[in-house]
């Protein structure tokens, strides 16, 4: 249900930008580590998200192509984090991890929580409609992206849940 694979070789010519993106982007923002990344390479990153989840999920089609791609960031001085889903904006769910600063993610499935420990140059790809909470970064600057696909079919339908 959750499928992670490495990008890090996808990701390499475009890491560093994506970061300085992300970094430029929340001095202007404040009070907040969550928001919406302005990227130049956002046609880049969801062909690399519709490529990997092709691979293991069911067919689906794309309900629109509204793309965003929302940076979440934690570090001293916004460590907020809390437990979400994405059922109201999406049916399959993506996170790209750029600096991962040895914190993981969990997942609650089946009222049983699960601890994934992503890599830097890891995406996971799971159903939108999983609660998760990120692991803040207190100490250094945790820093991943958030894509989300709208599909006609549902998510049962495409993850076989």
């Amino acid at each position: 249900m959750i499928h992670c694979f490495s990008v890090k070789d996808s990701i390499k010519d475009i890491k560093k930008n994506l970061i300085n993106e992300c970094i430029e982007q929340r001095s202007l923002i404040k009070d907040c580590n969550n928001f919406e990344l302005k990227t130049i390479y956002l046609n880049n990153l969801y062909q690399l998200f519709i490529t990997n989840a092709k691979k293991v999920l069911n067919n689906f089609t794309l309900k629109d192509e509204n793309f965003k791609v929302w940076c979440y960031m934690t570090d001293k001085l916004y460590s907020d984090t809390h437990w979400h889903n994405h059922i109201k904006s999406a049916t399959i769910n993506s996170v790209i991890y750029l600096k991962t600063n040895d914190n993981g993610i969990d997942f609650m499935i089946s009222n049983e929580e699960k601890k994934i420990m992503p890599n830097d140059g890891d995406m996971l790809i799971f159903p939108a409609s999983i609660y998760h909470r990120p692991e803040p970064s207190t100490d250094s600057e945790r820093i991943s992206l958030n894509l989300e696909m709208r599909c006609n079919e549902n998510e049962k339908e495409i993850f076989n849940v």
